[in-house]
């Protein structure tokens, strides 16, 4: 199963990508029969989402809905839920060492987000910074990024209207612009 193989399908498509095909190709790579979803009561200033894989049998929603679940914090708007989505749907490529599966995991990587930084993260807060950027990587195909790019340069597109084109947060626009872009997105397509 990888990545690159996701990143190259939704290359494929226009701007915005439609979840269910990456979802669709997702289950195809990783041969998960389907990941439920769960909308829930989350406290947005600490956590917008996550992603419960079956190992973590213990937990409560994983128990009623029987495998693979992605709980979103309810009351996102559209932009944030589909990226809060995708970026938790990422967590499939992720290496069993990167799982919070537990609940001391978890604590662990709430406390590389907030705490003091530190030169050795968690396998769950870079697990967490790849999801990120993988799930830009497929809801922005480069072609349309590119395009959006120079109309951007050229002060005929802003930032909002490129968050509406791609259905991202607006926050996080300048992310793709930035000049390191295609070196991050390369670490997960090699």
């Amino acid at each position: 199963m990888s990545y690159k193989e996701l990143y190259d399908h939704c290359q494929g498509f226009g701007a915005p990508v439609h979840r269910n095909s990456i979802k669709d190709k997702v289950l195809a790579l990783s041969g998960l029969p389907t990941i439920a979803v769960a909308h829930t009561t989350l406290d947005t200033t600490v956590c917008r989402g996550l992603y419960l894989s079956a190992r973590n049998s213990n937990h409560r929603i994983v128990q009623q809905m029987g495998g693979h679940v992605i709980c979103i914090a309810r009351g996102l708007n559209r932009c944030w839920t589909r990226f809060v989505y995708t970026k938790e749907l990422m967590h499939v490529f992720d290496d069993p060492d990167e799982a919070s599966d537990t609940g001391d995991d978890f604590d662990r990587q709430l406390a590389d987000f907030s705490g003091p930084s530190s030169p050795t993260r968690s396998p769950q807060f870079i697990s967490e910074v790849k999801a990120f950027w993988m799930a830009l990587g497929v809801l922005c195909p480069e072609t349309t990024r590119l395009q959006l790019e120079e109309d951007r340069k050229d002060g005929k597109i802003d930032d909002y209207a490129i968050a509406l084109r791609f259905l991202i947060p607006e926050q996080y626009v300048p992310r793709i612009f930035q000049d390191d872009y295609l070196g991050i997105m390369q670490l997960f397509l090699t």
